[in-house]
C-alpha cells in the first residue's frame, strides 16, 4: 500500500531562510520574537489549523477527468502499469489519496504538527548560528570590496 506523506522539508527549509534574511540584514535581533512564536504551542495549533484547511480544500480538487486525459496521452506500455481509466471521472484528489491511506486526514495532521514543531526547533538552532553567518557575510563583503 502506498502512503501519501506531506513533503515538509522544503517548506521548513524555506521558513528557516525567511527567518534568516531579515535577521542578517538588521543590527538588532527581531528574530527572537519569531522564534518564540514558532515555539509557542498556540501559534503552532493555529498554523496546523490553517494548513489543514488548505489541505482539505486541495483534497476536494476534482482530478478524475485529468487522470483520464493523462491515461489517453500515455504510451501503451505505460498504461499497463498505470490504469488511469479505472479512476472515476468525478474522483477528487482526496478520494484517490484516501483509497491508499484511509487515515490520510489524521496522518497528514500529525505530519503537519511534527513539521510545525520542527520549524520552531530549526528556527531556534538557526538563530544560534546568526552571529557566525553575519561574520561570514561581513568577511565576504570585505573581500569583494577589496577585489574591486
Amino acid at each position: 500500500m502506498r502512503r501519501y506523506t506531506l513533503p515538509l522539508s522544503g517548506p521548513i527549509f524555506a521558513a528557516s531562510l525567511i527567518l534568516a534574511g531579515p535577521a542578517l540584514a538588521q543590527d538588532h535581533q527581531p528574530e527572537a520574537e519569531m522564534v518564540d512564536r514558532l515555539n509557542d504551542p498556540a501559534f503552532q495549533d493555529d498554523m496546523v489549523t490553517m494548513m489543514s484547511g488548505f489541505m482539505m480544500a486541495m483534497m476536494d480538487l476534482p482530478i478524475g477527468q485529468f487522470a483520464h486525459a493523462m491515461g489517453k496521452a500515455m504510451p501503451e506500455e505505460m498504461r499497463r502499469d498505470n490504469d488511469l481509466s479505472a479512476i472515476s471521472p468525478d474522483a477528487t484528489l482526496g478520494e484517490l489519496a484516501r483509497r491508499d491511506d484511509p487515515d490520510l486526514d489524521r496522518d497528514a495532521e500529525a505530519e503537519m504538527r511534527r513539521g510545525v514543531a520542527m520549524m520552531g526547533i530549526i528556527a531556534s538552532e538557526f538563530g544560534a548560528l546568526l552571529p557566525q553567518l553575519q561574520a561570514m557575510g561581513n568577511r565576504m563583503k570585505r573581500r569583494m570590496d577589496a577585489s574591486e
